[in-house]
């Protein structure tokens, strides 16, 4: 983490995706040795103040990482959020099944056939999984504490940052830059909504978009965002639960 600072971190180093979830980019340290180890779910769970949400487990879906945002400074750092991304199977009864997989390009085919020997093992299993759609970052669970934002104000920001990861030949965002795609998602739109947690059905808020559908919803000690791509919906149940501690 950076000091005095706000910092990213994502599974095996992999932080763009393309259109159906693949990851296009790999941001390499400019030294020559080994990457570090990627965030794992079962670390950032433990590390985390609260407990992380996610989806309800279901065939079709398998928690593949998961992306931390954390600032800090004077040596210290703190969570600020994590978003958990799934891989999605059509046919989840055979994964070699081709209708589960999807079309890479020849780079891509290269970088999974001849994983970097500076990848670590970690990130070398984590990046079999891109031969499936994935929903890239779709539950994200915040700590409270940091900014004084309203559930919707960070769900659209949450969804901002979907689409301008996995919908990028469509909407045309300049990375990292908001209002720079048409249409895109807005804390004003959101409408009342309700999605169910641990079983229990609870108010929430929802906005809607060309491509993705997004909920938030305030917990006891946090607020939960999940943002699904629309045609990967039919395949998801939508309903959320707490990730037990290791």
């Amino acid at each position: 983490m950076r000091q005095g600072g706000r910092s990213e971190t994502g599974c095996g180093g992999w932080r763009r995706a393309a259109p159906g979830g693949i990851v296009v980019g790999m941001e390499f340290a400019e030294h020559d040795g080994p990457l570090p180890e990627p965030p794992t779910l079962e670390g950032v769970s433990a590390a985390f103040p609260v407990r992380l949400a996610t989806l309800v487990p279901q065939p079709a879906l398998r928690e593949i990482g998961v992306n931390t945002i954390a600032s800090g400074g004077d040596g210290s750092w703190a969570y600020e959020a994590a978003a958990i991304t799934y891989a999605v199977f059509w046919n989840p009864d055979d994964l070699d099944d081709p209708i589960n997989h999807v079309a890479l390009t020849p780079e891509l085919e290269d970088a999974l056939e001849n994983p970097s020997p500076r990848l670590s093992a970690t990130s070398v299993e984590w990046m079999r999984w891109m031969r499936f759609p994935s929903l890239y970052e779709a539950v994200q669970t915040h700590v409270p504490r940091f900014a004084s934002l309203t559930v919707a104000e960070r769900l659209a920001t949450h969804m901002w940052n979907v689409i301008a990861n996995t919908f990028q030949e469509q909407r045309h965002p300049r990375p990292m830059e908001r209002g720079t795609f048409v249409d895109e998602p807005d804390a004003r739109d959101a409408v009342d909504a309700s999605v169910t947690v641990d079983g229990v059905e609870v108010p929430a808020v929802g906005i809607d978009d060309e491509h993705v559908i997004g909920l938030g919803v305030e917990l006891d000690d946090t607020v939960a965002t999940v943002v699904i791509a629309k045609h990967l919906l039919p395949l998801v149940r939508l309903e959320l639960t707490r990730r037990p501690r290791p």
